[in-house]
């Protein structure tokens, strides 16, 4: 009970503080418009670059690289293909050279804007130079037109600015030669980034209706079950995180008693009533002459064992849960969007009307993200990240705005309003009396609560007896 009123006092100062309210307010203006504009952006991208291949064709074709009896680009198993995104016009300078034996790339464009190279299989692209070259191996050099893959001004621009280039190249080569690939980045001869796929990734969308209906079922399974996974491990993390790193504030003011400030013994004190599940072990030592840094240390080596487990968590969800090409940082990126809801969550979801709504809006979100970047082979998964993070922060504000804010100033004696006294206006039954001073075991974040009304009126009454009694 007294670490959910050390968060509760969190709560009330963040929803009464002028500019942050001010802020709320703002957000809940601007983001509908907002999230609009993403939604609108992404179907015409996704539309036009996802899934096929408009502008290589032509290029292999001119570049010799094409089969006429069977309609279809050719590419040995042992070639290299060096495509570099020019800002020419025509078809003129869509190819460079068709085939440079025993070399490496050779193109002279002063406007190239980014430079790839493509193999069928990853162990002939990652062959050391000299190995390559001593092999004869077939390279074929391409230059592919800015002005065709965004033929419009602006969008080009917009995809310069962001660097939005490799998603189109990679669905353009993929569906360009509808087989396995391997794909690097290169700058300076050093590889920035690399992706994989394999034949059956771009297949996938070609079956029949019924196949394809049971793909996505399956899919969305997969994208309930990652999000679940990645919830409840992350939310149990920030709990343990948010408990512990009191813990931090006690050495400092003993560091502080110990330099002679004046205000130091207050300062512990006060620590130990702000936060008493550690606090009541500190009077305990202290009563009895015994040294407080074993209660650290044992406190800081949890903390630091839980956060190395939660890295090693995140590791071993980028080969369980997402096992395909996704631009770097991709996963780290949902895994801090995550950790922000789960810390709202502890924090901010309080009422009952935001327990509620706030859980399933979130929860739609970032499952049809995740079904999203596993229904294609390469997606936009930045611009779908940040639909997805500007729903989720606008669902937070609106929550804050219209249910929490209103919340705090509603009948205290009321079971639904949270206050000191029933710091959430929802429930669990009290299991344990050490629940009043220590924090609720961690089991309890999948136990369901309840709003008041749930329980007996006899239940409920101590309660109601806590908060007339509350200073």
């Amino acid at each position: 009970m007294e670490f959910e009123r050390a968060l509760f006092r969190i709560h009330q100062k963040a929803l009464l503080t002028g500019p942050l309210r001010r802020l709320r307010l703002q957000l809940e203006r601007v983001l509908p418009l907002f999230i609009a504009v993403q939604i609108v952006v992404l179907v015409a991208l996704h539309r036009a670059y996802v899934g096929q291949s408009n502008c290589l064709p032509q290029v292999l074709q001119h570049a010799g690289l094409w089969n006429d009896t069977l309609s279809q680009p050719v590419l040995a198993d042992d070639a290299v293909l060096f495509l570099s995104l020019s800002s020419g016009d025509g078809i003129t300078d869509l190819t460079f050279v068709e085939k440079t034996p025993n070399s490496s790339v050779v193109f002279s464009e002063s406007n190239s804007l980014a430079l790839y190279r493509f193999a069928l299989d990853r162990e002939l692209a990652q062959l050391r130079k000299g190995v390559f070259q001593r092999h004869n191996f077939e390279v074929h050099n391409v230059s592919l037109s800015v002005n065709c893959l965004a033929p419009y001004g602006p969008l080009a621009q917009a995809l310069q600015v962001f660097d939005a280039w490799d998603g189109l190249v990679i669905n353009e080569l993929a569906y360009g030669f509808h087989s396995r690939g391997f794909l690097e980045r290169l700058q300076n001869d050093e590889t920035l980034e690399a992706w994989a796929w394999t034949e059956d990734q771009v297949e996938s969308q070609g079956h029949s209706l019924v196949l394809s209906l049971l793909r996505k079922a399956m899919l969305l399974l997969s994208a309930s079950l990652s999000f679940g996974l990645i919830s409840a491990v992350t939310g149990l993390f920030i709990r343990i995180a948010v408990h512990g790193s009191a813990v931090l504030m006690f050495p400092m003011a003993l560091a502080a008693q110990y330099l002679g400030m004046s205000t130091s013994r207050m300062s512990l004190h006060i620590l130990s009533r702000s936060f008493p599940w550690i606090g009541v072990h500190v009077d305990v030592l202290r009563a009895g002459n015994r040294p407080l840094w074993p209660l650290f240390r044992s406190h800081l080596v949890f903390l630091l064992i839980q956060s190395f487990a939660y890295l090693s968590c995140n590791l071993a969800w980028r080969f369980l849960l997402y096992r395909k090409s996704a631009p770097e940082g991709f996963e780290e990126n949902i895994f801090s969007l995550c950790s922000v809801i789960e810390l709202f969550n502890l924090i901010f979801v309080r009422s009952v009307p935001t327990a509620a709504l706030y859980p399933k809006v979130v929860t739609a979100a970032v499952v049809y993200l995740h079904f999203y970047i596993l229904s294609s082979l390469y997606p936009f998964h930045g611009l779908m990240l940040m639909l997805c993070t500007s729903v989720c922060v606008y669902t937070m504000v609106y929550c804050l705005n219209h249910f929490e804010e209103p919340a705090l100033a509603a009948d205290p004696f009321s079971h639904s309003t949270p206050t000191s006294a029933h710091p959430r206006a929802l429930f669990l039954p009290l299991l344990s009396p050490s629940w009043t001073l220590e924090a609720a075991p961690l089991w309890t974040m999948f136990y369901s609560a309840e709003p008041g009304s749930a329980f007996p009126e006899d239940a409920m009454r101590h309660i109601q007896s806590e908060e007339y009694n509350m200073p």
